[in-house]
């Protein structure tokens, strides 16, 4: 701390009183107002689906935040994806962009599927559903994973814990294209 010296040497506090008291509440203003901003949470799984001893393609996974009530909330979902040819997946998103009071995690994969149905009736019955819970050792403080979770084979023959049917699988809505316009 810099202090003036006045003609007769005795210190003048008085004219860097304000300084201090300035210096003092940035010390105490700024890790409060770090504290507050909301840390980027990350994850990434990937895996393979199977139907029996083939892999199972077209199946859909959706990657939410948290899990979902009774209805998948599509604000809430970080990634969607289709099962490749060979059944692989691989998902991955983060908090960025959510509300300051939704950027932690609990992540949960959900797994849309017709494995061992009858293909004319899964307009009747529906897609069988599932979710897994991904740990929180996989979710990463960062805008990109660190580690990703590797759900490895799963075979969707498998009736799964909480399994149920879903006719519809509500889509997100598209925006239109500016360009196209």
């Amino acid at each position: 701390m810099v202090y003036q010296q006045q003609k007769s040497g005795r210190l003048d506090v008085m004219h860097s009183l304000p300084i201090v008291c300035l210096l003092s509440l940035l010390a105490v203003e700024i890790p409060t107002t770090m504290a507050a901003t909301p840390v980027k949470q990350a994850v990434a799984v990937r895996g393979l689906l199977l139907c029996g001893g083939r892999p199972e393609a077209n199946v859909r996974l959706r990657l939410f935040r948290v899990q979902q009530k009774k209805k998948d909330d599509l604000n809430q979902m970080l990634d969607e994806k289709i099962t490749t040819t060979q059944g692989t997946f691989l998902l991955e998103g983060n908090t960025n962009g959510f509300p300051l009071n939704e950027t932690s995690m609990n992540p949960v994969v959900s797994i849309y599927h017709s494995c061992d149905e009858d293909i004319k009736n899964v307009d009747k019955n529906g897609y069988r559903k599932f979710d897994f819970h991904i740990p929180k050792d996989y979710v990463t403080m960062a805008a990109k994973p660190i580690k990703t979770y590797d759900l490895g084979k799963l075979n969707l023959q498998f009736i799964f814990p909480g399994e149920n049917r879903v006719k519809k699988i509500d889509e997100k809505p598209t925006k239109p294209n500016p360009r196209k316009l």
